[in-house]
């Protein structure tokens, strides 16, 4: 759980830095579970360094990631910052290539799109020229999220020349951020391999519900998007949920509502 200094930074600046997460022992099942996963989904492709690679990892081939979500380290937290009815969307494996512009991964709009937080850890060192994540503090609320985003469309600056916390890790640190925040990387290699578990926050109103289904249509067309139409989102056995876990029965019935799966 997040301490009260924690929790209140993240709500001012919209990110939270969790050292030492994982052990790394746990980092080395991470490591060859991610490998495995990636080279797996991407058999059809070998990774050339030219176009992202993106997976899920909820099968029974990586069961370490397939219980992450699970793991109070991250279910309780999440809920703490998305409320405690927060549900899971992903957890996954990714392969970058080039540099992330500056983005949120949601609009703080209510009427257009929902809102949770996204946990990200790298898999290898990163710092401010080999591809951290850079947050705009404080950019997860309006009028500054607009304000940002006037701003960049405006000027077009370089990456580096936003203002912004440089997020730098080492194996077994974990970023959580609010996915409405500005957020960016540069100068990362190619390949560089980084995950995340994301929540998303229970709608209540009929305003946010009808925003996280149009979210929910938009997520299922992503193995699509990543050269893999006709893989699904979710894995069968992980919808099956086999060790009848209450918590993941609560999370499957919401995504099946709001149109995820």
């Amino acid at each position: 759980m997040l301490t009260p200094q924690q929790l209140k930074h993240y709500e001012t600046f919209g990110f939270v830095i969790l050292r030492d997460f994982f052990s790394s022992k746990e980092m080395e099942t991470i490591s060859d579970e991610f490998e495995r996963g990636l080279d797996a989904a991407y058999s059809h492709e070998t990774f050339d360094g030219t176009k992202r690679q993106w997976t899920p990892l909820l099968g029974p081939e990586t069961p370490l990631y397939a219980r992450l979500p699970e793991d109070p380290r991250f279910c309780d937290v999440a809920g703490q910052l998305c409320g405690e009815d927060c549900f899971l969307v992903v957890c996954d494996g990714n392969r970058y290539v080039g540099d992330s512009g500056w983005h949120p991964d949601h609009d703080v709009d209510p009427t257009k799109d929902c809102w949770g937080v996204k946990f990200a850890f790298y898999l290898d060192p990163v710092g401010a020229d080999t591809g951290a994540l850079r947050v705009i503090p404080g950019s997860h609320r309006n009028p500054y999220h607009n304000e940002v985003k006037a701003t960049l469309a405006e000027t077009r600056p370089a990456i580096s020349e936003v203002p912004s916390y440089v997020c730098e890790s080492e194996p077994g640190d974990v970023v959580a951020f609010d996915m409405r925040c500005w957020h960016a990387s540069c100068g990362g290699a190619e390949g560089r391999r980084m995950s995340t578990a994301v929540f998303y926050h229970n709608p209540e109103t009929p305003v946010e519900k009808e925003a996280t289904r149009k979210r929910g249509q938009s997520n299922a067309g992503s193995t699509t998007t990543y050269r893999r139409p006709n893989d699904p989102i979710y894995d069968p056995n992980w919808l099956l949920n086999p060790d009848g876990s209450e918590r993941r029965t609560k999370w499957i019935n919401k995504l099946r509502e709001f149109g995820f799966v």
